[in-house]
């Protein structure tokens, strides 16, 4: 099944979520190279390096099911952005606060009416169950 194209906003969100997805790795490369060249404080650059490969990797994968249609990866991208983003951003550390920032910002396209009416029509959202048997019990149109 060949998917509609993606409207402006998603293709928007998926190419900034790449870039910060690259700079994750580029920054876990960094940490792991720096614990290398270090002696102290080798066990934390290693730990930061590896969250960081994890988190680019993350997203990575994410950006690929988003732009299959999965829901699923919007709701994970938007997760990963504010649990990552915003302490970082808090926390004021001036090279990665910047892709705190991109990040926070990239979850806005993500849920804008194109992108909200372009997942829906690809992975629509099912019914609640409740709500479903409250429609079919206590309609008023309902057919005796």
């Amino acid at each position: 099944m060949a998917l509609p194209p993606l409207p402006w906003t998603l293709k928007l969100s998926v190419a900034v979520w790449l870039v910060v997805g690259a700079l994750f790795l580029v920054a876990s490369g960094s940490f792991l190279v720096s614990a290398q060249l270090q002696e102290q404080d080798r066990a934390g650059l290693v730990g930061l390096g590896v969250v960081m490969g994890v988190l680019g990797l993350l997203q990575f994968f994410l950006v690929f099911r988003l732009r299959r249609g999965k829901r699923s990866a919007r709701e994970l991208l938007t997760t990963t952005g504010i649990i990552v983003g915003l302490p970082v951003l808090l926390r004021g550390t001036p090279g990665l606060s910047v892709v705190a920032v991109v990040m926070l910002l990239a979850i806005v396209p993500l849920w804008l009416p194109p992108s909200s009416a372009w997942l829906q029509a690809i992975d629509a959202k099912p019914e609640n169950k409740y709500r479903r048997l409250i429609r079919r019990t206590l309609s008023p149109f309902k057919k005796s």
